[in-house]
């Protein structure tokens, strides 16, 4: 009997334990539950206002690119008087307007950048407005672009300081989570293992249980893992992208994209191939490492180019090898063919020396991808670009500098004579009888006499000299410090080399071409732009006056001003 009181006595003592037990469960689960709940709740908020305040950063870039779009369009169209570039800068304008009611939707819960919001929309009317009127005779709104931008860079910094700030409490409130819960699961299987101890079911439940959680960790790591990967990824292609804005001129472009690149795609050898004006030449323009690669022709040497596809060339996939190497090919390389604007600029080369590197290239194929267009429309915007500026500056017969930058170039270089001192000689230069010939031998013989003259100016100037084709037959060649006798010599050597030209037209020979010069001095003949050319025009008719194929310096003394 005693000993069945005993039984009983520790039966009981095990029950009201494993009552006790599953209570302390029960509020522990609930209390677990509620604080996840509630952390969760803190971090999706804090999410969306770290999601919130990237959005209004964003929507401010793009503000401020729309901005710069207005200026730029706006200036291209005084330049060419272009209408396309003008409805361009009107669109960008419009698009500046939406982008600023985004804007002031977004943060309406902030009053200090609410006021500024303001301030930018008036702005942006502004802008409309001007841009509505606006024609060849209006100057840029150079201080309306200054004011809107300066106006979002304020609201910039202040969105920044809020990211920041934001940034930080989502990962508090992260760390806080975690040490929560870490705390309540020690807890739980503290009190788990007091339960579960006096069942071997509980307990194999338990060790279930365990492992679940073990994969889901393991789950949750690899997940971890991979956003961290493509934050990463994320952070080099912007990178990259900026990079990339920045090039001014084609060689930076290439060696930001190579460089690029080689921080995406870490352990690889790559190169950057280029085909040239000609379309018949591919050639390499930057690489990074050690790369077996070498200008080839013709293009459809590279399967990738003849295909025009991304192609990749491993064992047990593809054995056809390019034809573009120098030596013997890598077991392991791709081409991919690097297209904007409808147009095929060149391939993008990357070597891999093994199969895991291989891989890690295919696992960033979407981001390979973007910065393979980002690359090709930033080199084809800086082609276009160049061409425009080529086009605004140059005569399109003669390849010299047209009339409009020789005035530009006339003020610029007297304030820096002016400013060091110097001497400033203006020619004149008129092909004699030219009229004449054009009558008799017709226009192409002409044209080809000017282009030949021409070829002749750039081949006798400096780099730091001007020749441009003031009009017609005429031609202004500016030389920037130089003194009278050095300046008489060019001008002679210049009448010898016409005389002495030859132009084919047609299989028929053209000889006998002579000019006439007339030069003026800063600052001893004048000390403006248009004084120097009215003296060095008066000159150069006193050369024809006086039987042509000769050159006059101007006489200050016998000229009225």
């Amino acid at each position: 009997m005693p000993l069945l009181k005993q039984r009983l006595a520790n039966s009981n003592s095990a029950i009201t334990m494993l009552l006790v037990a599953a209570v302390v469960v029960a509020l522990s689960t609930m209390a677990a539950g509620f604080v996840v709940y509630f952390n969760t709740q803190r971090l999706i908020s804090a999410s969306d206002w770290v999601l919130h305040t990237q959005e209004v950063l964003s929507s401010l870039q793009r503000s401020a690119l729309l901005t710069e779009r207005i200026e730029y369009r706006s200036h291209q169209y005084l330049l060419t008087s272009e209408e396309d570039q003008l409805n361009r800068a009107r669109i960008s304008a419009n698009n500046l307007r939406i982008s600023v009611a985004h804007i002031q939707a977004l943060v309406v819960d902030n009053p200090t950048q609410v006021s500024n919001v303001r301030t930018l929309a008036a702005q942006a009317d502004r802008l409309d407005e001007i841009l509505g009127g606006f024609n060849a005779k209006s100057q840029v709104p150079e201080k309306e672009v200054e004011d809107c931008q300066h106006t979002i860079s304020s609201m910039t910094d202040i969105e920044q300081t809020l990211l920041k700030e934001r940034s930080l409490s989502s990962q508090r409130s992260s760390y806080t989570s975690i040490a929560t819960e870490i705390t309540f699961v020690g807890l739980l299987l503290v009190t788990l293992m007091v339960l579960f101890a006096f069942l071997l079911r509980d307990a194999l439940r338990r060790l279930q249980t365990d492992k679940q959680m073990s994969l889901a960790h393991e789950r949750l790591a690899e997940t971890v893992k991979e956003l961290e990967d493509r934050a990463n990824e994320s952070a080099l292609l912007r990178s990259a992208r900026d990079e990339l804005q920045l090039g001014v001129d084609l060689r930076q472009v290439y060696d930001a994209a190579a460089s690029g690149f080689s921080r995406f795609l870490p352990g690889t050898s790559g190169c950057l191939c280029m085909i040239n004006n000609s379309r018949q030449t591919v050639e390499v323009v930057s690489t990074w490492s050690v790369t077996a690669m070498q200008d080839f022709t013709p293009p459809e040497s590279c399967c990738g180019l003849r295909s025009g596809l991304p192609r990749w060339r491993q064992p047990g996939e593809s054995e056809i090898h390019c034809a573009h190497f120098s030596g013997n090919p890598p077991e392991r390389y791709m081409c991919r063919p690097i297209i904007a604007l409808g147009n095929t600029l060149g391939i993008l080369y990357v070597q891999c020396e093994t199969d895991a590197l291989v891989q890690s290239v295919q696992q960033r194929a979407d981001g390979v991808r973007h910065l393979v267009q980002i690359t090709g429309m930033a080199i084809a915007t800086l082609n276009l670009r160049m061409k425009l500026e080529h086009q605004s500056i140059r005569d399109s017969l003669t390849g010299l500098f047209n009339r409009h930058f020789m005035q530009i170039s006339l003020e610029r270089e007297l304030s820096r004579a002016a400013r060091k001192k110097q001497t400033l000689a203006v020619l004149m230069l008129d092909v004699d009888h030219f009229k004449q010939f054009n009558d008799t031998c017709g226009h192409p013989a002409g044209d080809a006499v000017l282009r030949e003259i021409a070829q002749l100016f750039q081949a006798n100037t400096r780099e730091e000299d001007v020749a441009c084709r003031y009009g017609g037959e005429e031609f202004t060649i500016l030389l920037p410090d130089v003194t009278v006798e050095s300046a008489r010599e060019r001008a002679e050597q210049l009448l010898h080399a016409v005389a002495n030209l030859r132009v084919m037209v047609e299989h028929r020979t053209y000889s006998d071409l002579t000019i006439s010069i007339g030069i003026a001095f800063y600052p001893n003949d004048g000390d403006t732009a248009e004084l120097l050319l009215r003296r060095a025009d008066e000159a150069l008719y006193r050369s024809k006056r006086e039987g042509r194929n000769r050159l006059t310096v101007s006489q200050p003394d016998s000229v009225t001003r």
